[in-house]
């Protein structure tokens, strides 16, 4: 009996309990001028875009400014729409005809590459971008793959590096900066070569014993390193990246697809694509 008391009277607790008091504010922050009635919507996890499926059997992608991207025909018996957590799996749902379609997204971004460092012709059709890292052991690996690529399409490729350091590896940006310094004085690749080659052991000594042994002027060297130019080249690039959804290195685009998973064989057939695109 005093243990049916003692529930009763924990039960007449909670319900007597004083009620928590919260405020929220709120406030119109986008409105979407769609012109249809919208049947579901999703919200990428990058929070980067916004799909709609509408009455119509159309579904619309709109970025965060409201401005439609891209408009995909999936049917009228399409009710329901999921998209997965890296935006390039699109489940399309049914209960008319009880199906599930799972369609494969590919984003073209637009990178921009000018004065960027390359190898290969520059007036080539097809570029290999690379967001990389010095301290990263998979670019490290990656460069000699994307030289492979490039060698097999000596005319129609060109390689673009692009910065993208990250914040869990120490020397990454001190590497960077010294990249650009190397590269005002024309050894942009022979000081990218040398930074891959000891990655493991990168840090402020090897960075400078690389420069002592290409020959580079230690002040005009040092000069760059320092300049605001130089962080600004370097978070312009990262900042383009985050843009083109790069979450980690090495992230290589071709004519500004992502390519995954970035393999030999991946990297081939992305190029041959837009080869065969760029002839149609």
């Amino acid at each position: 009996m005093t243990r049916i008391k003692t529930v009763l009277l924990m039960i007449t607790l909670m319900f007597c309990a004083w009620p928590v008091q919260a405020e929220i504010d709120s406030k119109l922050f986008k409105e979407f001028k769609l012109g249809y009635s919208p049947l579901d919507i999703e919200l990428s996890l990058s929070g980067q875009r916004v799909f709609v499926l509408d009455d119509q059997g159309h579904l619309r992608i709109y970025n965060m400014a409201g401005d439609l991207t891209d408009t995909i025909t999936v049917g009228k018996h399409v009710d329901k729409i999921k998209v997965s957590s890296r935006d390039d799996l699109l489940f399309l749902s049914s209960r008319d005809t009880k199906t599930l379609q799972i369609l494969s997204l590919t984003y073209t971004h637009n990178i921009d590459i000018s004065g960027s460092p390359y190898q290969g012709p520059s007036n080539a059709p097809v570029a290999v971008v690379v967001f990389s890292d010095f301290q990263c052991p998979y670019c490290a690996k990656i460069r000699a793959i994307i030289d492979q690529v490039r060698g097999h399409y000596a005319k129609e490729v060109k390689s673009v590096f692009k910065h993208f350091p990250l914040p869990s590896h120490k020397f990454a940006l001190h590497a960077a900066k010294a990249s650009i310094a190397a590269d005002a004085q024309g050894k942009f690749w022979q000081f990218h070569d040398q930074l891959f080659e000891n990655y493991s052991q990168i840090d402020e000594k090897k960075i400078e014993e690389i420069r002592t042994a290409l020959n580079l002027d230690k002040t005009k060297f040092e000069k760059v390193m320092e300049a605001p130019q130089t962080l600004e080249k370097i978070t312009k690039d990262r900042q383009e990246g985050e843009q083109a959804e790069v979450r980690g290195t090495p992230t290589v685009f071709v004519n500004g697809r992502m390519v995954r998973p970035a393999n030999y064989e991946n990297i081939k057939e992305a190029v041959e694509a837009a080869l065969k695109g760029l002839k149609k």
